[in-house]
């Protein structure tokens, strides 16, 4: 059996690299041939292009990779699909290049798999129309999705959220009720901040600084502070030493959460990250900068009221979000200090994200994802 997967940044070369595991682990057979980041390079069978590195987000990035996405689709994907060299296709996220994919396959008859839905219920809904008429099945990562393809004649079920298994994991080894263990605020105590600006080099460029700016406002209110800036693997350390040096920060580079899992409160970017800090139970303000135009654009096309995941699921504000001129040091530490220092307030954010958690349902999403796609190809429907 071999499939063609295509993952675009750097949380959809992750998803695809755990969902490969766990096809192999019930397919030993299985050769893959991927598009993606260094994960998916690491357990494909042939790899094509890291697309991760060409760092392509926003609303004009695609444009200014016009040509090189363009060359990528005709030159290494289209006459493949054409030869039916492919038994399947599992696209991950990244909808502006992977429906390009979606429909060739589809015309060629190879069943086509969307895991990670592109996020239809908060902005051009119409997209739902083209999947319906090109992927065989959506495997979704929020309950409500699955309601919303089905209700548009999608097939689609609902896997459970890869960050669910990922807390799971960080958690595992911590002793039971750790979490309750932190002190209500930390008063004269060690503070542990972590740092999150987010995965690719223009969030990098424009969040740390900011955040590194609050974080010396916050020290003058909680001079204890022990913070951690986390990198991504694919931003190479020097991108992120040159805001760093002479300040008292660390770099970590974990490849799980479980150093994440021991922090007392975040600066995070919007994005998978917030919403693995709020699974986590831990406080935070979540901030996000993007290009006037990507902003200006978005602010016609979203239609929800948050931008950031936590308060998106909830329906309400569980955790501070400041975006373009909000999202200054100053009001970034006043939104944390708020927190900090109020007990009532930080148990009251850490009750909201226990219930954010329960909803998300139980772990083993790539598990699940990996058993759909088997049974659909060992088992197809017949029209």
């Amino acid at each position: 059996m071999k499939i063609l997967i295509s993952a675009g940044d750097y949380s959809a070369d992750l998803h695809g690299e755990s969902l490969v595991r766990e096809l192999r682990a019930r397919a030993p057979d299985l050769s893959v041939t991927a598009l993606g980041g260094g994960r998916l390079r690491g357990v494909a069978d042939e790899f094509l292009r890291d697309m991760v590195r060409m760092d392509i987000s926003g609303f004009s990035q695609p444009f200014k990779q016009f040509f090189s996405l363009k060359s990528i689709l005709q030159k290494m994907i289209f006459p493949r699909l054409a030869s039916r060299e492919f038994d399947a296709v599992i696209l991950i996220d990244y909808y502006g290049f992977n429906i390009h994919i979606a429909r060739k396959a589809r015309a060629f008859g190879i069943p086509v798999f969307y895991f990670v839905s592109p996020q239809v219920w908060a902005s051009r809904g119409w997209r739902i129309q083209e999947l319906k008429r090109a992927v065989t099945k959506m495997l979704v990562i929020f309950p409500f999705e699955e309601e919303l393809y089905r209700g548009h004649g999608v097939p689609a079920e609902f896997v459970g959220h890869p960050a669910v298994d990922a807390v799971e994991r960080a958690e595992s080894g911590r002793p039971a009720g750790a979490e309750r263990d932190r002190p209500a605020a930390p008063g004269d105590g060690v503070l542990k901040l972590g740092i999150l600006p987010g995965s690719r080099h223009r969030e990098l460029a424009r969040h740390l600084p900011i955040m590194l700016k609050a974080l010396e406002l916050l020290r003058k209110r909680f001079p204890k502070i022990e913070a951690t800036v986390f990198a991504v693997d694919w931003i190479p350390d020097e991108d992120y030493l040159a805001a760093l040096e002479g300040r008292p920060v660390r770099l970590s580079r974990e490849q799980d959460l479980r150093e994440r899992a021991g922090l007392d409160f975040c600066l995070t970017a919007s994005g998978t990250a917030a919403l693995e800090i709020a699974l986590l139970r831990i406080p935070q303000v979540v901030i996000y900068q993007a290009s006037w135009l990507t902003y200006w654009v978005a602010r016609l096309l979203i239609r929800v009221d948050y931008i950031s995941m936590p308060n998106i699921l909830s329906g309400k504000m569980i955790v501070p979000e400041l975006i373009q001129g909000e999202a200054s040091p100053a009001r970034v530490a006043e939104e944390a200090e708020k927190i900090l220092s109020d007990p009532l307030r930080l148990e009251s954010a850490r009750s909201e994200l226990i219930e954010l958690r329960k909803s998300l349902g139980k772990p083993g999403a790539y598990s699940r994802a990996a058993d759909v796609v088997l049974d659909s190809l060992r088992n197809p429907v017949r029209p």
